[in-house]
């Protein structure tokens, strides 16, 4: 399991305190004969290059080189049917394909998480499902004498996450919403670099985060189940 550093200690520890490669330039091969082509064949033949070029190009342009690299291939979002209760029916979320009740598990009142990793979309044939490394939620009593910034570092570290780098953000103070790509670079305990969704939203006084990862290979394949199974997420008052 990717994110093994986390203990149920730590969550509970922080409920209570707050509540590619560069193309390479070629060149153009002699000619098989090895002679020097006439001025109109030479013309010629530069235009049926760049006719070969051009329609090479064009190919590639509608699924954005997948053919080549399926790596980036972006996948269509496959959640749940049905919105999964956690923590006491205060949050219904739709887990990404392949991320059942059986093993997306609350391991703590305040603290659910993948129990291993699993295989999930697949978009391009011959090729497996790409693999959910790891995934985690949880929820603490929202404290707003402190920025979405602060406890969006408080809450990652307590996931076991350092040294990310954080884009694509999406800060709305007033609402305490909080969204980013995370990029994060392999460690001792992890040889694999990882990509993942963070998303943290404050509802009813409390503070949720959830957390999606995986390998950046696997992200365009991943990405869009990622956002939909954040976006869907809706929260209930406790004992509501």
């Amino acid at each position: 399991m990717i994110r093994t550093a986390i203990t149920t200690a730590l969550v509970l520890s922080l409920a209570l305190a707050t509540g590619c490669d560069k193309p390479v330039e070629g060149t153009t091969p002699p000619d098989d004969d090895g002679q020097t082509a006439s001025k109109d064949g030479d013309k010629k033949n530069k235009k049926n290059k760049k006719n070969k070029k051009d329609k090479d190009k064009g190919d590639n342009e509608g699924d954005g080189g997948a053919e080549d690299d399926p790596t980036q291939t972006v996948c269509p979002a496959e959640v749940g049917d049905y919105p999964a209760p956690y923590f006491a029916d205060t949050v219904l979320i739709r887990l990404p394909k392949g991320v059942t009740e059986d093993n997306f598990v609350e391991f703590s009142p305040t603290f659910a998480r993948l129990s291993s990793e699993v295989e999930s979309v697949s978009c391009v044939e011959g090729l497996p499902g790409a693999m959910i490394s790891y995934m985690a939620m949880t929820y603490y009593e929202d404290d707003t004498a402190k920025d979405i910034k602060t406890l969006r570092d408080e809450t990652l570290e307590v996931m076991g996450y350092k040294n990310y780098e954080a884009t694509e953000e999406v800060i709305d103070e007033d609402k305490r919403i909080y969204q980013a790509v995370l990029d994060v670079p392999p460690d001792d305990q992890k040889p694999e670099p990882a990509r993942a969704l963070f998303k943290m939203t404050a509802a009813h006084g409390i503070m949720y985060a959830v957390v999606y990862e995986t390998h950046p290979n696997a992200w365009n394949a991943l990405k869009n189940t990622f956002m939909e199974s954040a976006t869907r997420m809706s929260f209930l008052p406790a004992g509501g």
